[in-house]
């Protein structure tokens, strides 16, 4: 009887001994499955994030859009080079040296997109911008300027304007024109009044004003 009672004492050990290692057996698969989800789920959101990230940056006018990349190339001047290609739709000069641009830009009457932001512009763009005459959109932010000029109001296709992180304290009269298909206008970082934001929006009342 002794020998009975000592293997079912061993016997019910054992087995709440096995109960016990496959709880915690469940136990860790579930934390594992929980961890390893997560580890997928922001895997593929960063991936995700990524992927938008890229596409943004490469936006195009139109699909057959002929791009002039030259960003990021340490550029100083704006030569006969890049100013001769004509034929180009969307010219990106972003994050380079660039002080002043020549006035035979204005040759370049086919862009749609002109993106100079991150440079080192001062002043006023040239007033040939007004041959850009199929400008749907500028971005200037991040430069010097310190003024605009009012051939802007001649851009009767722009719907984008960046402005932001400059020096602007003062607006031509002539932005007004653009009432018609300017959707925003980004002024952020800029020394302009309230009252001066305030003309404006009431001049561009369908314009989305960041300021």
């Amino acid at each position: 009887m002794k020998v009975l009672k000592y293997m079912c004492a061993r016997h019910q050990c054992y087995n709440y001994y096995m109960k016990n290692i496959l709880r915690l057996s469940v136990v860790a698969l579930v934390i594992g499955g929980v961890v390893l989800g997560f580890t997928l789920g922001k895997n593929n959101k960063d991936s995700e994030s990524l992927s938008n990230t890229s596409e943004a940056t490469v936006v195009k006018s139109s699909s057959n859009a002929k791009v002039l990349d030259l960003s990021n190339k340490g550029i100083s001047k704006v030569t006969s080079d890049i100013y001769s290609k004509t034929s180009t739709t969307d010219l990106i000069l972003s994050n380079n040296n660039i002080q002043t641009l020549p006035s035979q830009m204005g040759k370049m009457t086919n862009v749609v997109i002109f993106k100079i932001d991150h440079n080192m512009l001062d002043g006023s763009l040239i007033g040939e911008i007004r041959q850009m005459s199929r400008l749907k959109q500028l971005d200037v932010s991040y430069n010097n300027m310190t003024g605009m000029p009012a051939e802007i109001g001649q851009l009767s296709d722009l719907q984008t304007l960046d402005y932001s992180y400059n020096k602007i304290d003062g607006l031509p009269n002539e932005l007004k024109n653009l009432k018609n298909n300017l959707l925003v206008f980004n002024l952020t970082g800029n020394p302009l009044t309230l009252d001066k934001i305030n003309k404006l929006k009431g001049e561009l009342p369908n314009t989305n004003i960041i300021f």
